[in-house]
């Protein structure tokens, strides 16, 4: 009999490049590792699955830290936490790839998930000393065989590959800390790269650190499909949240795999305040002082909103067939989707979030995920936080409510990043090409 269904949330560690402007009694910090330390032990204390951190290789009007580099260091302070960090596999190498997850998932003893992007800004090539960025299809088809790659690296090592001090003591004085006939090369040969390995630590304790995606173009989906145990997406809508989850699972099924085995957590902004006319106001003082980019939403939509009536729905006959964009394609596809189904004018869509900001009351966000949780839109949310006060209300007023409502867990009661997701750990692909995971089929040589 199959456990019932819970909740499985992240918090974003990084989603504050305009609470600097909210009038609030706790100014982010963005270099405090202090104050991001409590904002983790918050998350752990509101039984959440995992950090999580964005990263966009680029200048982009503001600034970030280096994804792990911050992951490793609060690890190092939480106790049951997952921590997943964006790594693009487009300017990375997978050996470099599977030696950084391998590494934080010891060091967090189970706790790593990385966010396998694609990378969808183009200016990143010219930091990279390219001339110009990977075609958004194939950027993807080098992702497929990156992932193959990492993994099979991942798998060079038997599980008992390490020996323990028991096994050196009955090996007598000539015993090593490795079995060599454990350790084996991988031998990949592909239309990217050639591999010879193995990797050059053990085994990560989790089999593979959790695969995360955030990518919801029809090329993306397939990734995911593919390859991803967790899906971040941006759904603002309930009945496109519902038509994309639906998708993913039905794609999963098409590649061999249990569509159950894949969470799917949309981006969830939650403007929360003790009355709906507090929120309301956060909500409009916000959006004031944010603006929107109009230069942003005419890649994504392709019609320059600024030339027609701001409250006439936008012409149907101007807006393409799909997006065109080379950068975030599946952004463009969810906004010209949005503007079809529901007619909506420049206005209107300038006041949409790609993901979905919610306002309300802690009452009025509960029933929101759990609307969306019981329709099947959503396994739970990946939370974006626009201030910490309202990660604080979430988390003591939200959380307690979703619990009582016995649909989030009360405690954690595993110990790794995969037991909070409730996903099995994969057995070495090497020796049991079936099971868990998909056989490798890498591409031919150019």
């Amino acid at each position: 009999m199959k456990p019932p269904r819970r909740l499985h949330f992240n918090s974003c560690i990084d989603w504050l490049e305009q609470a600097w402007r909210e009038p609030c009694d706790q100014p982010p910090l963005l270099f405090d590792l202090s104050q991001l330390t409590e904002r983790a032990r918050l998350a752990e204390r509101g039984c959440m699955n995992a950090l999580f951190m964005a990263d966009f290789y680029t200048y982009r009007a503001g600034f970030s830290l280096e994804p792990l580099t911050l992951l490793s260091a609060l690890a190092s302070v939480t106790r049951h936490i997952g921590v997943i960090g964006s790594v693009s596999t487009t300017y990375n190498q997978p050996y470099d790839l599977a030696r950084l997850f391998a590494s934080l998932d010891h060091l967090s003893a189970g706790r790593a998930g990385w966010n396998m992007v694609t990378t969808a800004v183009g200016s990143v090539a010219a930091n990279y000393s390219e001339h110009q960025h990977l075609e958004h299809d194939l950027r993807y088809e080098r992702a497929h065989e990156v992932i193959e790659v990492v993994t099979r690296l991942w798998d060079s090592w038997d599980d008992d590959a390490l020996c323990t001090a028991q096994d050196r003591a009955a090996t007598g004085a000539g015993g090593g800390w490795l079995d060599p006939d454990k350790i084996h090369p991988i031998d990949y040969h592909g239309h990217w790269f050639d591999v010879p390995g193995p990797l050059n630590l053990p085994r990560p304790p989790q089999g593979h650190p959790v695969r995360m995606q955030a990518g919801s173009s029809h090329a993306g989906r397939d990734f995911g499909a593919r390859w991803a145990e967790v899906i971040f997406t941006a759904q603002p809508l309930l009945p496109i949240a519902r038509d994309f989850y639906a998708d993913v699972k039905q794609r999963a099924a098409r590649f061999g795999r249990d569509p159950e085995g894949i969470r799917i957590l949309p981006g969830l902004m939650p403007i929360i305040a003790p009355t709906r006319a507090q929120a309301e106001d956060m909500a409009a003082a916000r959006a004031l002082r944010r603006g929107r980019g109009e230069a942003r939403l005419r890649e994504f939509v392709g019609v320059d909103l600024s030339v027609l009536p701001p409250d006439e729905p936008i012409p149907l006959a101007l807006l393409p067939e799909a997006g065109t964009t080379n950068g975030m394609r599946g952004r463009s596809d969810l906004m010209l989707d949005i503007v079809r189904r529901y007619r909506l004018t420049p206005r209107q869509l300038q006041a949409q979030e790609a993901h979905h900001g919610f306002v309300g009351t802690p009452e009025e966000v509960t029933d929101l995920i759990h609307e969306w949780f019981e329709a099947r839109a959503c396994d739970g949310f990946t939370m974006m936080w626009p201030s910490i006060e309202s990660n604080q209300l979430f988390v003591e007023q939200v959380v307690p409510a979703l619990q009582r409502r016995g649909i989030h867990r009360k405690a954690y009661d595993a110990s790794t990043l995969r037991g909070h997701f409730d996903l099995p750990r994969p057995l070495p692909r090497r020796d049991h090409a079936n099971a868990a995971v998909l056989p490798i089929t890498p591409f031919a040589k150019a």
